[in-house]
């Protein structure tokens, strides 16, 4: 279990620290983006949450029992602030990963959130970095393979309003 627990600290890792290193390259998007959303002091929170984010990224790989706790924590600020900005009708873009996209946040972020959530859950129980088992790395690629399908799904139900469309020739 530990070796499960510690492959998906690495994935959390990963994520964490992609997400922090894109926002600290696009800080002036990033800080549109805290100011549109309405939160206090967006230049210094650009720099701010990127530098946490990278820092969580090395704690989970050093350190991911304790680490996770940290990450469950900014995981539901981050979803508290998008549900905040769904409900005032915040018409920008999460810019979660560094990106400018034009579409408002929506459920696909919480979902996001969610899925890392359970990833950190799952890391909570390693106690402390050891090498992955392949049997762990194929899961937890499973899972997140899943979990980019799920988000990919969410996201044509964002875009169109509907997951499949099947027209079929008429007679």
């Amino acid at each position: 279990m530990s070796a499960l627990a510690y492959a998906a600290a690495l994935l959390l890792a990963a994520v964490f620290g992609w997400a922090g290193l894109a926002k600290l390259r696009t800080r002036h998007t990033t800080a549109r983006t805290f100011r549109a959303f309405g939160l206090a002091h967006p230049d210094a929170l650009a720099v701010g949450v990127p530098v946490v984010e990278v820092a969580l990224a090395v704690g989970l790989v050093v350190a991911p029992a304790e680490a996770t706790l940290a990450a469950l924590a900014v995981l539901a600020g981050f979803s508290t602030i998008l549900v905040r900005a769904m409900r005032a009708g915040v018409d920008v873009g999460c810019g979660c990963f560094g990106t400018a996209r034009r579409q408002p946040v929506s459920f696909v972020e919480l979902v996001r959130n969610g899925l890392l959530g359970t990833a950190a859950l799952t890391a909570a129980f390693a106690p402390g970095p050891v090498a992955p088992t392949l049997e762990g790395v194929v899961a937890v690629t499973t899972a997140a393979a899943c979990a980019i399908l799920t988000l990919t799904l969410c996201d044509l139900y964002r875009t169109t309003g509907r997951l499949f469309r099947l027209d079929l020739p008429h007679a």
